[in-house]
């Protein structure tokens, strides 16, 4: 069982989805992925399986969007720090950083491309526990019109790189990356015609039997579907994928 307890600043190290239907959701995903869910604080559940910390669900504070969004959380050691190089770099910081009650702080922020990304300080274990399984996550993507434009801002931050995999691939090209320190993070999608964003991948044993799951429970294809991922709109629009688990970001 793979577990993480610590991520290193810019890593993705968290990620929950913040929807208008707590309930729904709960049943939606619980019954798809197996998932549990503990109360944490108002109406903000921990996602847990099989006992391990896996993510979030949660309804957004009163007064702010009322959508439904996926997020994901890069790790920071000084948010403070992180929000100013946010904002030099031409980002736009929309909350915080606010406490997450004993555990860290938190910060919100639209990249220079329009994608909404979070960020997270923590005082102990550092975010997701459990990774890389069925259930858990198991990769990122980040969606953007421009990926040179992603280099130069998440390297401003933490020093990624983009990258290329070849390794598995038919073309001997492999997908684009986000590497840091050498090691893919999260792989870098250009598409100038698709909505900027992060998405995280949610580990799957069957990839067709589960998309006809979530398609029979509500969920509407995205259409970046390959043979070993799939990009699904979930019943209330919050974005995520499924995948079979590996090592790859």
């Amino acid at each position: 069982m793979p577990r993480r307890t610590s991520y290193q600043p810019g890593v993705p190290c968290w990620v929950d989805c913040i929807t208008p239907d707590l309930t729904g959701a709960q049943r939606f995903y619980g019954d798809l992925f197996g998932w549990e869910f503990v109360d944490e604080d108002g109406d903000y559940r921990l996602v847990t399986l099989d006992g391990e910390l896996i993510g979030g669900l949660g309804t957004a504070p009163p007064g702010r969007w009322g959508g439904a969004a996926w997020n994901v959380y890069l790790a920071t050691k000084d948010a403070d720090r992180t929000r100013a190089d946010v904002e030099d770099g031409g980002g736009t910081v929309v909350m915080g950083p606010v406490p997450a009650g004993e555990d860290g702080r938190l910060f919100l922020a639209v990249d220079p491309q329009g994608a909404p990304v979070g960020f997270w300080e923590g005082h102990h274990a550092q975010g997701v526990v459990l990774a890389d399984e069925v259930g858990a996550v198991c990769g990122h993507d980040l969606v953007v019109p421009r990926a040179d434009a992603a280099e130069r801002f998440y390297g401003g931050l933490f020093g990624f790189r983009t990258g290329r995999h070849p390794a598995g691939a038919a073309d001997g090209e492999g997908p684009v990356t986000l590497d840091l320190h050498g090691t893919a993070r999260a792989g870098l999608v250009e598409d100038p015609a698709a909505r900027p964003g992060w998405i995280p991948y949610i580990g799957v044993d069957d990839l067709v039997t589960a998309e006809a799951d979530a398609l029979a429970a509500g969920a509407r294809p995205m259409g970046r579907s390959t043979e070993s991922r799939t990009v699904l709109r979930d019943p209330w629009g919050a974005v995520f994928g499924i995948t079979r688990p590996s090592s790859e970001f």
